[in-house]
């Protein structure tokens, strides 16, 4: 558990600390692609995916996830109070409860490692925020975007699945994806942030 929360306060730094490069150069560049890709939610569904499903037991994936989460928020708002000298608490309390809510996603992902649709479904629902978040790739053609999509894959191997639960999980995606853009619930969830 310790080392996740060092972990999360390690990417929570890196996180804040790339938004302060000025992106002049090519290793400027390549710092302002590193903040593009920290701020958004692909890097931290993708984490807490991996944290989950890679844990012994459904618990212990919840804890995991939510002290991750808390270390990441905590230095990156410190780090950020002692940069800019003021605390955001509106996106701190935002990222707070989102923070709060993620043992839940992690408790009901961790089911994803099985078989069967309920798998399929459990499965399916980070890989469906990361679709939501990564399809504009394919006409806008931006790495922010790609780096979600590469999530996506990245997910399907480390979830392991044969043929069949592929399949099931490629149905729920499409399912939950019908919903999210029909409900516009992600923009509910996560506008403003």
């Amino acid at each position: 558990m310790l080392s996740l929360f060092a972990l999360g306060m390690l990417l929570g730094f890196k996180a804040k600390y790339s938004d302060t490069i000025p992106s002049n150069g090519i290793i400027g560049n390549v710092w302002c692609v590193i903040s593009d890709i920290t701020t958004r939610l692909g890097i931290w569904i993708l984490l807490a995916t991996i944290i989950a499903v890679w844990s012994r037991n459904p618990r212990i994936g919840a804890l995991k996830v939510f002290v991750f989460f808390v270390g990441m928020l905590l230095i990156y708002y410190i780090f950020s109070m002692w940069l800019f000298g003021f605390f955001p608490t509106y996106y701190f309390i935002r990222w707070g409860l989102i923070a709060l809510a993620s043992p839940i996603g992690a408790y009901i992902v961790w089911f994803s490692r099985g078989n069967g649709w309920i798998a399929a479904l459990c499965a399916a629902l980070p890989i469906s925020l990361l679709v939501s978040e990564g399809y504009p790739f394919f006409y806008m053609f931006v790495i922010t975007l790609g780096f979600d999509i590469l999530a996506v894959i990245i997910l399907f191997l480390v979830l392991k699945m044969n043929k069949k639960q592929w399949l099931r999980v490629i149905t729920s995606v499409l399912l939950i994806e019908f919903i999210l853009i029909k409900s516009n619930a992600l923009s509910y969830i996560f506008g403003g942030l």
